[in-house]
């Protein structure tokens, strides 16, 4: 229908133009001295037309054939940009992959492409500088780190982060230390950039700097509270290593502690053993006691029931380790300890009870050498030297 209507409108145009030129006879007048030119108005308005016609073809095909350069130029842009992401596509896959060696060809080539795009341009550089790390080639992953500041500047924080976390991996701690510090001032809030920090702190075995981090990251939710407290510990013992204290000391530091941590087995051991290295054993007794009333750990009980303690304290200590046995009669660390404890008490019977009673929840070489040398003390070679045989068999099993 809509042609038809064209087609009918085209030829009524064309019926219309022919009566008027038919019955058109005025004429135009061109006077250029000393030339004077008289033509017909039907064909003056025919050339006119056709030269605003030519004109505008002339025109248009200038037009087009100076932007040709321009559009040259763009769809190699366009051809070029397509190859660089099908390349960078295919580094990725190969770097996943494990083939490092071809991603790293791959994303050095599509790098190379990638040089009117700054996005491109970094995640070719970022990723042909990761698959170098992983083939452990550091002078070509150094090549793409500087060319990526060289375009990007110093301040690019996907470079800062990828180069703190690859120096880290190569235990290049200063230079990782100052661009994770570089990453840090740019976004101080950045969970990842405080992960990468915490793990050089803890290599650079620096606890004061592990502690705030983890403090900060369990703020925002980033560490569960189970792997914080577990770094925390390890971040005290650290401490405890590196500043020597006194007794005093200890005990003040101690206190500031919260008690969930200061009552964690590992770290209670710890501090029991440099209250016994400074002398101080009833702190060390008073230490493991309240650990194991909080959380029982048979390594704690086992190191109770090797302090050494005389006198009435050895009465209180031997006390507290039989009211344990009442809730664990089935622990053959517990037994141990109690055999160690009445052999100091030279409660020689009740010794030999429980070390027997220990080796037959479970025997081990350290319990068959207790029994042995009780024995041993008693006069009784032949049951001795079978128990320090038994004891000798299971440590080299």
């Amino acid at each position: 229908m809509k042609f038809l209507i064209w087609f009918i409108g085209l030829f009524a145009l064309a019926v219309g133009l022919t009566l008027f030129a038919e019955f058109n006879t005025g004429y135009a007048l061109i006077f250029l001295p000393p030339w004077r030119v008289e033509i017909s108005l039907n064909i003056f308005i025919v050339l006119l037309i056709s030269s605003v016609v030519v004109l505008y073809l002339a025109l248009k095909m200038f037009a087009e054939l100076s932007g040709l350069p321009e559009r040259v130029r763009q769809y190699r842009a366009r051809q070029q940009e397509r190859a660089s992401v099908q390349l960078e596509r295919e580094a990725r896959i190969a770097f996943y992959e494990g083939r490092y060696q071809r991603a790293e060809r791959l994303a050095s080539e599509a790098f190379a492409a990638a040089q009117h795009a700054d996005d491109a341009f970094a995640a070719n550089g970022l990723l042909g500088a990761r698959a170098a790390h992983a083939m452990r080639d550091y002078d070509k992953r150094n090549a793409y780190f500087e060319k990526l500041q060289a375009r990007l500047g110093a301040q690019h924080l996907a470079t800062l982060m990828s180069m703190a976390e690859l120096f880290l991996d190569e235990r290049r701690y200063n230079e990782a230390s100052q661009a994770i510090s570089a990453a840090r001032e740019i976004t101080p809030k950045l969970t990842a950039a405080m992960k990468i920090e915490l793990r050089l702190r803890q290599k650079e075995r620096n606890p004061e700097a592990v502690l705030k981090l983890v403090d900060q990251l369990t703020r925002s939710e980033a560490m569960d509270s189970e792997q914080a407290a577990h770094i925390r510990i390890a971040a005290y013992q650290q401490q405890l290593r590196q500043h020597p204290m006194t007794a005093r000391e200890l005990k003040d530091w101690c206190r500031k502690l919260p008690e969930a941590e200061r009552l964690n087995p590992q770290l209670a051991a710890s501090i029991a053993s440099l209250y016994q290295e400074q002398g101080e054993t009833l702190l060390a007794r008073d230490t493991l006691a309240v650990a194991i009333d909080a959380e029982w750990s048979g390594e704690l009980v086992e190191q109770y029931g090797l302090l050494k303690i005389s006198g009435e304290e050895l009465n209180q200590q031997l006390q507290q380790a039989e009211q344990w046995l009442k809730l664990h009669p089935n622990d053959h660390r517990l037994l141990l300890t109690l055999g160690r404890l009445c052999r100091q008490r030279e409660l020689w019977g009740k010794a030999q009870t429980y070390f027997e009673a220990s080796i037959a929840i479970k025997p081990t070489a350290i319990a068959h050498a207790e029994l042995a040398g009780l024995l041993d003390q008693l006069e009784r070679n032949e049951e001795s030297n079978f128990h320090y045989r038994a004891s000798l068999a299971i440590a080299l099993a």
